[in-house]
C-alpha cells in the first residue's frame, strides 16, 4: 500500500466547496486523497478554484466506480479503467465539454506521478473525444440587441452607473469578467485613452483604447456612486464592506440581469458573449483577425479564427464552386 501522505482534513473555502459538491461519499482514505490532489492544483500547479473544483469532480466520480478495487494501492490502478471512464464521461454531454473529464485525468495521473504514487505512462490510456474545430458560431448579440442590454442598467438601482460601466466594458472593449473585476486606477490612463490590461491567459499585458462612451460612464461612477473606499479596484462590491468584487459570477449575473429585462434570451455565456459581441463588431467593421487578437489577449491566432465564419463576404471571395456547378 502506499505511504499516506496526508495531514488531517484542510479548511480552505475552495477545499469546503469542493466537498460541498461530491457526487458521491467516498471512504475516509479516498476522501483525503483527493483532497491532497486539490492542494497540489492550487500550490503547485496554480489552479483558479473553479478548475480545480471541476478536476475534483471527475475524480471522485471515478474513484466512487472503483472504490472496492484497493486504490490507492498504485498496483491496482489499471488503463483500461481510465479509457472506459473518460468514454462514459464524454458520452453524457456534448461540445467542449466533452473534452473534461479527460483533462481532469491527465491532471490527476500527473499529481499521482509527482507524488510518486504511480509509474509515468498511464496517460496514453486517456482517449482524445473526437471534436469538430469551430463547429459553432460564437454566442452573440446584434446591435441592436446589445444597445438595449447597456440601456437596462438604468434601473434606479443604487448602484445603476457601476453595471452600466461594466457593461459598455464588456460589450465595446471586450474584457473578460475577471479583467473587469481586477481593473485598478492605476490601469486607466485618462490622457492618453487607454486601458492597461495585466497579464492573463497569454501572459502578456494589453493597452486597450479607451472609448468615449466607456471613459464617460467609468468616470459618471467614480464621481458619482462609487462608494469611497482605500482600494484601488475600479469596481467595489455594493455591500458594507465595500471591497473588491471576489467574484466573476458577480459580473456574469449583471449581464444576465441586463439581457432578462432587455429580451435577450437564448443567448449563453452572460459576460463572455458580450465578450464575442465586441470581437464580432470589429471583425464586420474589416479588422484584421490579428488586431481582434491583440485586443482579446488571445496568444494564438487560431483561437480568434473562430470568428472567420462571421465575414462572409471574405468567405464568399474564397470559397470553391460546387462540384458540378455551372461556371
Amino acid at each position: 500500500m502506499i505511504k499516506t501522505i496526508f495531514s488531517g482534513q484542510s479548511g480552505t473555502l475552495p477545499q469546503r466547496a469542493a466537498r460541498a459538491s461530491r457526487p458521491v461519499d467516498l471512504p475516509a482514505e479516498l476522501d483525503r486523497w483527493v483532497d491532497d490532489f486539490d492542494r497540489h492544483l492550487s500550490q503547485v500547479v496554480g489552479l483558479a478554484p473553479a478548475t480545480r473544483l471541476r478536476y475534483s469532480f471527475f475524480v471522485r466520480r471515478f474513484l466512487a466506480d472503483h472504490r472496492g478495487a484497493g486504490l490507492p494501492d498504485r498496483c491496482v490502478l489499471r488503463a483500461e479503467w481510465l479509457t472506459a471512464f473518460v468514454r462514459q464521461e464524454a458520452a453524457r454531454v456534448h461540445g467542449h465539454s466533452r473534452k473534461h473529464a479527460g483533462t481532469a485525468m491527465r491532471a490527476w495521473l500527473r499529481y499521482l506521478v509527482f507524488r510518486g504514487m504511480a509509474d509515468a505512462g498511464l496517460e496514453a490510456a486517456i482517449p482524445s473525444m473526437p471534436q469538430w474545430k469551430h463547429a459553432s458560431l460564437p454566442a452573440h448579440l446584434t446591435v441592436e440587441q446589445t444597445e438595449r442590454v447597456i440601456g437596462t442598467a438604468w434601473d434606479g438601482s443604487p448602484h445603476e452607473l457601476r453595471d452600466h460601466a461594466i457593461l459598455l466594458m464588456l460589450a465595446r472593449i471586450g474584457l473578460r469578467a475577471c479583467e473587469a473585476t481586477h481593473l485598478t486606477f492605476e490601469d486607466i490612463d485618462w490622457a492618453e485613452g487607454y486601458v492597461r490590461i495585466g497579464p492573463g491567459k497569454s501572459h502578456r499585458e494589453r493597452l486597450l483604447p479607451l472609448p468615449c462612451d466607456v471613459g464617460e460612464a467609468l468616470y459618471a461612477y467614480l464621481q458619482r456612486e462609487r462608494p469611497a473606499s482605500l482600494c484601488r479596484t475600479v469596481f467595489l462590491s455594493t455591500k458594507k464592506p465595500y471591497g473588491p468584487i471576489r467574484d466573476t459570477s458577480v459580473i456574469s449575473s449583471t449581464v444576465r440581469r441586463a439581457m432578462a429585462r432587455s429580451g435577450v434570451v437564448g443567448i449563453a455565456g452572460a459576460a463572455h458573449a458580450l465578450r464575442h459581441t465586441a470581437a464580432t463588431q470589429m471583425v464586420r467593421e474589416g479588422a484584421s483577425f490579428k488586431d481582434v487578437a491583440d485586443v482579446l489577449g488571445h496568444a494564438s491566432l487560431a483561437t480568434t479564427a473562430i470568428y472567420a465564419k462571421l465575414d462572409v463576404a471574405r468567405l464568399v471571395q474564397v470559397a470553391l464552386p460546387w462540384p458540378g456547378a455551372r461556371s
